[in-house]
């Protein structure tokens, strides 16, 4: 298997593997940092040399193209100084020397209204001029625009007056005659070539409407053609100015310039991205250089990377043997600094391992003495443990029964208090019952006083007006007797339906207002006591279907818990009881007052047992306590308290109006 591809068993790599491959990937990372920094480099650098170069060489072309129509313009108008009067054959012959210096193949005069009267031809046509001596070019294109304009024109290419094929000519208007010359329809090309000659991309010669005047190569003139028509409508741009364009299937920056008289168009073209051969040569270049490097490290990468693993080799066959119990082996020193100070360390450990094994032996020895006692010492710690798990095992089960205890004390003080509620309610009952049988008893006193003077007055003979005043003496007593008896029944009965309720928890169908007066009828003589004003507003109408009797200890104790914390240092106080349906089938019961509050301290707890701010001065800290039991267990509701010292406290009951029937008391 070869070397970069090897893996132990455990598929780790083997370290020459692994500096093979560092080494081949530093090599590619490095070259494709430096290859392709010198390709953006590079290659914009030659693009732009190549679009410089086209751009100058257009305008070079146009310039030059410019002086050589100057110069024909120059020695077209070196004629005007002729004169009509002069004998033909002497004007002839200056129109014979101008076509013979070359650059025009024919010079014609023509007089104002269009007619030939001389014509220069080049030697090979000489036999053409009779023909066209006496000619109407009255209609030529180019001899009606210099006679419009009054000034020199060229044209674009037109039909030759000789030949009638395509070429340029030259109009000069003067004050008895017009001087029109034609061009040889391949100048421009002979005049490229001669200009361009050292060029190596190609050049186009264009018209102002884009039609074709020439190009570099001759042999591919057509294909210059075709290019030209492509480019009909295409806007150049200025003079100078870089298009990129096509030819034969490839991609050219274009410089472009162009000719003021004749409003030709001038282009140069370099070769684009990878059409242009410099820019082919220098990614050649790069592409060979990196694949050079490439071959390079891997041909020495192994002979590298086997002299630095050499070292590693023998520092693990003598590790090895130091696990093998072999601790006088020297390693082998390399090229390496840091494994040669790891052989260094390797011998040194080799020895404190000799020193440490005669060490261990010694402290072995002492190890066994060592458990031995501590064998003993096991032995004496478990019979302490075991001692020790009698104990705790006897105070959990003492723990247990004082935790029984308690439950049970607690209990009982849950029921006392339920019947010190009872209590408080009895003698407020008692209270109030007092004093209309009292006023039954005096009236029903008075009225038997009245019967036995009645009857004394009937024995010593009675008088219409003694029997009328009897009468009336026995109606008012009997009604005062039967007000209070009246008074006293309905306190009985209120009496007997509140004590059934707190005794029982029996579910029945009620009317939340009058089970309230009832509880407000058995708490008057604590109210009148503590001068407390009681206000309530429940809807008459607000019926439920739950217990009365512990919802009535709920409203028990939240009144009696009131009158004995709220308004502790005033002298009188105010308590509101609202209800009102919340939702559907929900109930919200307030309890509120303008009391002292209650401090924060308690206020997280006020509804644990035994938590009261008078613990100790009659308070044991349970009515709440059942309060909360008896809402949430019985009623099936949930209670919150809202208070702040001095804002007085707000207890608010969240109930069904309907009771689960799964509830239990509490």
């Amino acid at each position: 298997m070869s070397s970069l591809t090897q893996l132990t068993a455990t598929g780790e790599w083997r370290l020459r593997t692994s500096l093979i491959l560092l080494l081949v990937v530093a090599t590619f990372v490095t070259f494709c940092i430096i290859g392709f920094s010198a390709l953006a480099y590079r290659v914009p650098m030659i693009l732009a040399e190549d679009q410089q170069q086209a751009r100058h060489e257009a305008v070079t072309l146009a310039h030059y193209f410019a002086q050589l129509i100057d110069s024909l313009e120059g020695r077209l108008g070196t004629l005007g100084a002729l004169n009509l009067d002069m004998p033909p054959a002497q004007i002839q012959r200056f129109l014979d020397a101008v076509v013979a210096e070359g650059g025009f193949t024919a010079i014609y005069l023509l007089s104002n209204n269009g007619r030939v009267k001389y014509a220069a031809l080049q030697e090979t046509v000489p036999n053409a001029r009779p023909n066209l001596v006496g000619s109407d070019l009255s209609r030529n294109p180019l001899f009606t625009s210099a006679q419009r304009l009054a000034r020199r024109v060229w044209s674009d290419r037109y039909l030759s007056v000789l030949k009638g094929d395509a070429t340029i000519g030259l109009a000069i208007p003067f004050a008895d005659y017009v001087l029109l010359g034609e061009v040889a329809p391949d100048f421009a090309t002979h005049v490229l070539h001669a200009g361009a000659q050292a060029l190596m991309y190609p050049v186009l010669v264009v018209d102002r409407a884009g039609e074709y005047i020439a190009g570099k190569n001759l042999a591919e003139s057509e294909r210059m053609r075709n290019w030209a028509a492509d480019l009909r409508g295409v806007s150049l741009g200025p003079d100078g100015d870089v298009r990129q364009l096509r030819f034969a299937g490839s991609r050219y920056d274009t410089g472009i310039a162009r000719s003021d008289k004749l409003q030709w168009s001038f282009m140069v073209g370099s070769p684009a991205g990878l059409d242009n051969r410099r820019v082919r040569t220098t990614i050649g270049l790069v592409l060979g250089g990196f694949a050079g490097s490439i071959l390079l490290a891997l041909i020495l990468a192994p002979l590298w990377a086997a002299r630095m693993s050499a070292p590693l080799r023998d520092l693990i066959a003598q590790t090895r043997a130091l696990t093998s119990g072999k601790f006088g082996g020297k390693v082998a020193r390399g090229p390496i600094l840091e494994f040669n100070q790891l052989a260094s360390d390797m011998e040194s450990m080799a020895e404190a391992i000799r020193q440490r094994q005669g060490d261990l032996e010694r402290s072995e020895e002492r190890l066994l003495q060592s458990l031995q006692n501590v064998q003993q010492l096991n032995l004496l710690l478990e019979h302490r443990v075991e001692l020790r798990t009698i104990d705790l095992a006897r105070a959990n089960s003492e723990l247990s029964e004082a935790m029984e205890t308690l439950k049970l004390a607690q209990s009982e003080l849950v029921r006392s208090e339920k019947l010190a509620s009872l209590g408080n309610l009895v003698g407020g009952v008692a209270h109030e019952l007092n004093t209309p049988i009292g006023n039954g008893v005096m009236a029903v006193s008075t009225l038997h006083d009245q019967v036995r003077t009645f009857r004394r007055e009937i024995e010593s003979g009675l008088r219409r007006s003694s029997l009328e005043a009897f009468v009336n003496r026995v109606e008012r007593g009997s009604e005062i007797a039967v007000r209070n008896l009246q008074r006293a029944n309905e306190l009985i009965t209120s009496f007997k339906q509140v004590a059934i309720d707190q005794t029982s928890v029996q579910r029945r169908q009620f009317r939340l207002a009058e089970v309230v007066d009832e509880i407000l009828l058995t708490m008057q003589p604590s109210l009148k006591k503590s001068s407390c004003k009681v206000n309530c507003r429940i809807p008459g109408d607000l019926a439920l279907d739950s217990y009365p009797g512990p919802l009535g200890q709920v409203l028990t104790n939240l009144l009696t818990n009131a009158l004995s914390h709220a308004f502790e240092g005033r002298a009188q106080g105010r308590i509101e009881i609202l209800a009102a349906r919340e939702g559907l089938d929900q109930l919200s019961l307030q309890v509120a007052d303008d009391g002292v509050g209650i401090v924060p301290e308690l206020l997280g707890r006020i509804f644990d047992p035994f938590v009261t701010s008078k613990l100790g001065r009659g308070g044991n800290g349970l009515g709440l306590h059942i309060v909360w039991n008896t809402v949430t267990a019985v009623l099936g509701g949930t209670i919150s308290v809202v208070s702040a010292p001095g804002e007085g406290a707000r207890f608010r009951i969240v109930m069904p109006l309907v009771a689960p029937r799964q509830a239990t008391a509490a």
